[in-house]
């Protein structure tokens, strides 16, 4: 695999806490250059801060970090990481799905796009906020006034967004320092729409002269047998058939077929059929799948045009069947 290309594995969904640190301490010895946490199980910045004193090496970045925590808290949490780690962490911000901002938090979720811009502007004021120069934003939804990040002394934190849909991608390039394409991004959008978008965003925001570092997240199957390795991954893509927007990310690239059929299994609660949905052809569109040496080839492929891939390899998987995927994970794809 090609050195300028970063990969990592995702930690921090099912199993115990104990396990997820464990995990990343095994990444980090097979040579993997990233580590992504994020709020789909173990809370996110818990487990960055066990992650950051487990680890030495490792990149660590929250992927994602829901905004229904207010701008200080979030910029506290993130701040006292990236002390903990001798500014190792990344924090990748998103929205988080609309069920979860309005049932959980019961907070507004619309009009997204300028939520998120002002959530961002206003995160980074409080990174930057220090007892001599305290924040002063007011906004329509975010405000801040008066908050020091309690002078902690930390090294400067990134800032990148999650994202998926055209206009979210256009904002991550106008105010982040990176973005993070959604698992569900089709590798033929990366380097075409994805990166048009970007760069749109990009030349008109406040940091057109610095550069944007983009990853992506990808589903990952591996065995011997390459049909049971495209079956892992098949697995996991068909969680999403359930995601109304599924469809709007695929549909542009010929899956009409895959999202009738992928829906229509979700609506009737048939599993089987919802796995079934999934092809081949949609398999190495969003995920890195076949045997070790196909993988790592597929892999390879996403050279040049991100800077970093970070695989997932249990999501609907049994406990079992994921923790035994995710050990041969990191037998293929380490570096060491």
């Amino acid at each position: 695999m090609s050195d300028d290309l970063r990969v990592g594995v995702s930690v921090g969904g099912s199993g115990s806490f104990r396990d997820h640190v464990v995990l990343a301490q095994q990444a980090e010895r097979r040579g993997f250059d990233l580590i992504t946490t994020g709020d789909n199980g173990a809370e996110t910045f818990a487990l960055l801060g066990a992650l950051a004193v487990a680890t030495e090496r490792v990149e660590l970045i929250a992927s994602i970090a829901g905004w229904t925590r207010t701008p200080a808290t979030m910029a506290h949490a993130a701040a006292t990481v990236s002390a903990l780690s001798d500014g190792r962490f990344t924090l990748g911000l998103g929205p988080t799905p609309k069920a979860w901002v309005e049932g959980w938090h019961g907070m507004e979720f619309d009009p997204v796009l300028p939520r998120m811009k002002e959530y961002v502007t206003a995160v980074r004021a409080c990174l930057a906020a220090t007892p001599d120069a305290p924040t002063d934003v007011t906004g329509q939804w975010f405000s801040t006034h008066g908050y020091t990040n309690w002078g902690m002394q930390a090294p400067p934190t990134p800032v990148a967004l999650g994202v998926t849909l055209p206009r979210m991608t256009e904002l991550a390039g106008e105010v982040c320092d990176g973005v993070m394409l959604n698992s569900i991004v089709p590798f033929e959008a990366v380097n075409t729409a994805t990166r048009d978008r970007l760069d749109t965003g990009r030349s008109r925001g406040p940091l057109a002269d610095r550069p944007l570092r983009v990853g992506i997240g990808r589903f990952a199957g591996v065995d011997d047998d390459r049909d049971r390795a495209y079956d892992l991954c098949r697995a996991q893509i068909a969680f999403y058939f359930q995601i109304p927007y599924f469809a709007t990310v695929l549909e542009p690239y010929g899956f009409e077929a895959e999202v009738a059929a992928g829906t229509a299994a979700a609506a009737a609660g048939d599993q089987q059929a919802m796995v079934a949905a999934v092809s081949d052809r949609l398999v190495d569109a969003l995920g890195v799948a076949g045997t070790p040496a196909e993988a790592r080839e597929r892999l390879q492929a996403y050279a040049g045009q991100v800077d970093w891939v970070v695989l997932a390899g249990t999501m609907n998987l049994p406990a079992e069947m994921g923790r035994a995927h995710t050990a041969r994970i990191l037998e293929v794809f380490g570096r060491s």
